[in-house]
């Protein structure tokens, strides 16, 4: 007997086969035969699937074959020759894919035991979302260092976009703090929102630096230069920031349609922006006295040496 036989004869028997055709106003449907399908599921169906062999001599299969009936796949998938079975599901409306992915990760690692040849890897949305969060990544790095080269060319130095763009690091406690009390998660549209903050968060500061540049020009000591503009300075931008904060509390927390699209935007922004300022008013002029102190020294030694000579 030949197996692809057996095997043609009982897919005919189970699946069916087409027979032929029919022309009705036109078209044409094909006519396809098969048992009844509450006759398809009876062991007896089996036993009396007839098998002709290569003489034309016909032999059921029972006599031809044994078999049992098992749990088992109902396909076999492989990927890079290595054998693969697919779970898919959907996450309930209003649950992002991040939330979703952490609870079945924590089922797994509670409830499976894995053999030492079988690992599980997280693909679909999931694996888009990691992909897409990387690449938001690189694109924020770049737009850090287009701020940072523009910066450096209007202050003619290195040490004043430096002390600006270090807000950045810090805003980033900020959207934590935010994201940890309202429970969102981090997602594209998360990465969307730190895009927009690392052009925003640096206006602050690039006023506060400026300015102090400028007393030290008129002869301020860097030490009272940090003092008296982080004291003019300090109204305007808490002004500034806070319209910002307010116009975006409505974006960032009220419900609405497509609000799952905006929220994660405007909580990035508003909570980035605050603790941002907080840091650029408080911590931003201690960075500029450490960094130019020394300089300093240098210029009133040399002042010194000259008033002597």
């Amino acid at each position: 007997f030949n197996i692809a036989t057996i095997n043609q004869e009982v897919k005919a028997q189970l699946k069916g086969i087409t027979a032929g055709s029919i022309t009705i106003d036109g078209t044409e449907y094909d006519l396809s035969l098969s048992l009844p399908q509450e006759e398809k599921s009876k062991q007896t169906t089996l036993d009396s699937i007839q098998v002709t062999n290569s003489q034309g001599v016909t032999f059921p299969l029972s006599s031809l074959s044994s078999y049992e009936k098992t749990l088992g796949p109902s396909s076999i998938s492989r990927e890079n020759q290595s054998r693969v079975l697919h779970v898919s599901a959907n996450p309930k409306l209003g649950v992002q894919i991040a939330d979703a992915q952490k609870e079945i990760q924590a089922v797994i690692t509670e409830h499976v035991v894995l053999p030492n040849n079988v690992s599980i890897t997280y693909g679909g949305d999931y694996e888009e979302l990691v992909k897409g969060i990387k690449i938001f990544i690189q694109i924020i790095l770049i737009a850090a260092l287009l701020v940072f080269a523009v910066m450096a060319s209007q202050f003619e130095s290195f040490k004043s976009p430096f002390i600006v763009i270090f807000t950045l690091p810090l805003a980033i406690i900020g959207i934590v703090a935010i994201y940890f009390i309202t429970g969102q998660s981090l997602s594209l549209i998360t990465a969307v929102g730190l895009l927009i903050l690392v052009g925003i968060i640096v206006n602050n500061g690039i006023v506060l630096v400026d300015y102090t540049n400028l007393l030290v020009k008129r002869g301020y000591t860097v030490e009272n230069a940090c003092v008296e503009a982080a004291a003019s300075r300090l109204r305007p931008i808490l002004m500034t920031t806070l319209t910002t904060v307010l116009a975006l509390v409505p974006m960032s927390f009220f419900p609405g349609e497509g609000s799952e699209m905006v929220q994660p935007i405007g909580q990035t922004v508003l909570g980035g922006l605050t603790f941002g300022t907080l840091m650029t008013l408080f911590l931003m002029p201690v960075l500029y006295y450490i960094f130019n102190r020394r300089a300093e020294k240098k210029r009133i030694k040399k002042e010194v040496l000259n008033e002597t000579n």
